[in-house]
């Protein structure tokens, strides 16, 4: 069968046909924790939708429903991306959900805040600071995987960080920390933006950037999965949240889905999934 499907052509979101790769399915249901029996069946539903030219979109929804029947929180897991892209369409809950990523590696910090700059005051959307480090990041939030940050990103932020780090040694807040500027997507990087930040000295990450360090990685490894992750929850539900300032899975309870009118039936599904999506994902070590 494997063979017979591997020769299906498929329609990638940006026009590029490619052959169908079952392997890659497989890969990434492993990476969210999915048992091997559950693969199988989910492997055999796919192999029964696939046709000449199907776009992948169809492929992953197909295998997202699946799981979904079988484990929600493996679903929501498998769904992270789209998920992190729910935050919008404001970029202020994807800064708040970076912050959190600091916080949990142990980091003190701020967000929105004004800073001034040895030529002009500056908003920095992330202040992440520890004993050793002051990390000042500019968060780039992009509604769609299509848009990426091009050069002209990293050279306006390295450029305004700069500024700031200048007035910040002339003045020598803390001369015993070292001073960070980052630019943070939730999509990816070009090769050039890639290629200055890494000769500027501008930290970086995105999606799958830093290799193993990415934002998909820091999720998994903390266990930090957003509250749009939750796959019980509608999305009007998921918005109330965000609008209350809930970001993340492991500040949901019992009491805030009452407050918003939601159906205490519901509620012990919701906590449950909530739950498992917090839990550090132990498959997650590539």
């Amino acid at each position: 069968m494997e063979n017979t499907v591997s020769q299906i052509m498929v329609t990638k979101s940006d026009g590029r046909i490619v052959s169908f790769d079952p392997n890659k399915i497989i890969r990434v249901l492993r990476k969210v924790g999915a048992e091997e029996q559950n693969i199988s069946l989910i492997l055999q539903q796919t192999y029964k939708i696939l046709y000449e030219g199907i776009p992948t979109k169809k492929i992953y929804k197909s295998v997202f429903d699946n799981l979904k029947r079988m484990d929600k929180s493996m679903a929501g897991r498998y769904n992270l991306k789209n998920a992190i892209f729910a935050l919008g369409p404001s970029g202020f809950p994807f800064e708040k959900y970076v912050g959190s990523l600091f916080i949990a590696e142990g980091y003190s910090v701020k967000t929105g805040v004004s800073v001034s700059g040895k030529c002009v005051e500056h908003e920095v959307d992330v202040i992440a600071e520890n004993i050793s480090e002051l990390n000042m990041m500019e968060c780039k939030f992009h509604s769609t995987n299509r848009i990426y940050c091009s050069i002209q990103h990293s050279l306006y932020v390295r450029a305004r960080f700069w500024d700031i780090e200048n007035i910040w040694k002339e003045e020598s807040f803390d001369s015993s920390k070292m001073f960070f500027g980052w630019l943070v997507t939730n999509t990816r990087f070009s090769t050039d933006a890639i290629t200055y930040g890494n000769c500027s000295n501008l930290k970086m990450m995105s999606w799958d950037f830093p290799l193993n360090n990415g934002l998909r990685d820091r999720i998994d490894k903390l266990g930090l999965h957003p509250i749009t992750a939750i796959v019980s929850l509608l999305k009007k539900e998921k918005q109330k949240l965000l609008d209350m300032g809930v970001v993340l899975c492991r500040s949901l309870n019992a009491d805030i889905l009452k407050s918003l009118g939601i159906d205490e039936s519901r509620i012990p599904d919701i906590m449950k999934e909530s739950t498992n999506l917090c839990r550090k994902n132990k498959y997650n070590t590539d």
